[in-house]
């Protein structure tokens, strides 16, 4: 994956719908650009409003909304249209919304698998999502209308739960090494080996440059310098698949370079 407007190149290292791992070679105000894209551009869905029709819980209607507001739901991004940018400009359709009504009498456990959505496709994606506990004659009815926002707005719409990244440096050993091997013992994250009877580098990626060989290591050996290899770590949170949420965080971002190329002159 490449970016030819910053000379980015992606490397994905560990892949499933829920983690992310990739090296990203390129500058450190990118690799932020990026990272802040993935959290707070890339839209979902989420519940934006209710009406409660009847609360006898032990919760108040504002908890209730509260927690049902960020609860994940499984996002259709060519379905639904961002409200501002629908048809009904905002004033709410099918085209930019879905409705999920709750109708439950105590005692039980209300989960989030217990809403019916309008859409049978647009669900919540865990559906063992703790929301209250009615006791015996209490009722919940509600109607959850959820709509696309991105993290900008509210964290309920941030498709990621953790998005990380650190500079992988470059580890170069010196011939004045002696093997010692006082930055092994040192080393809190095991980045380095013995092979042959000489020192080497295991897993640079490790690295969290706290300089601790350097300063165990007598002959002065062991150099660690900055590079422009960032490693990411992602966690989603079900939404979307997390390698999507990279995606549309690099075409976001590609738009507003686009964007802003089109507004300033340069001579």
């Amino acid at each position: 994956m490449e970016n030819n407007g910053d000379n980015a190149k992606i490397k994905i290292l560990e892949e499933n719908d829920l983690k992310l791992k990739f090296i990203l070679t390129s500058s450190a105000a990118f690799a932020n650009s990026l990272r802040r894209a993935m959290k707070s551009l890339v839209p979902t869905m989420a519940v934006d409003y209710i009406d409660f029709y009847m609360n006898t819980s032990y919760l108040y209607d504002e908890i209730l909304a509260h927690r049902i507001g960020l609860i994940p739901i499984k996002t259709d991004l060519e379905k639904f249209n961002m409200p501002d940018k629908c048809v009904c400009e905002g004033e709410g359709c099918p085209n930019c919304q879905v409705s999920f009504r709750l109708n439950i009498e105590g005692a039980k456990v209300v989960y989030s698998g217990d809403f019916v959505s309008d859409d049978p496709e647009t669900l919540p994606v865990y559906d063992n999502i703790p929301i209250v506990e009615l006791d015996v004659g209490q009722q919940l009815m509600l109607e959850a209308v959820a709509r696309l926002g991105t993290g900008k707005e509210h964290v309920k719409w941030q498709p990621v739960s953790s998005c990380t990244y650190r500079i992988i440096p470059e580890i170069t050993i010196d011939e004045k090494c002696n093997s010692c091997r006082d930055c092994i013992e040192v080393c809190p994250r095991n980045v380095f080996e013995i092979e042959d009877d000489k020192i080497s580098v295991k897993k640079p990626e490790d690295c969290s440059m706290c300089m601790e060989c350097v300063e165990a290591c007598e002959e002065s050996a062991i150099d660690i310098e900055e590079t422009n290899n960032y490693l990411f770590n992602v966690e989603g949170i079900g939404a979307l698949p997390v390698k999507r949420v990279l995606v549309e965080a690099l075409k976001i971002l590609k738009s507003k370079a686009e964007e802003l190329t089109g507004i300033v002159e340069i001579d």
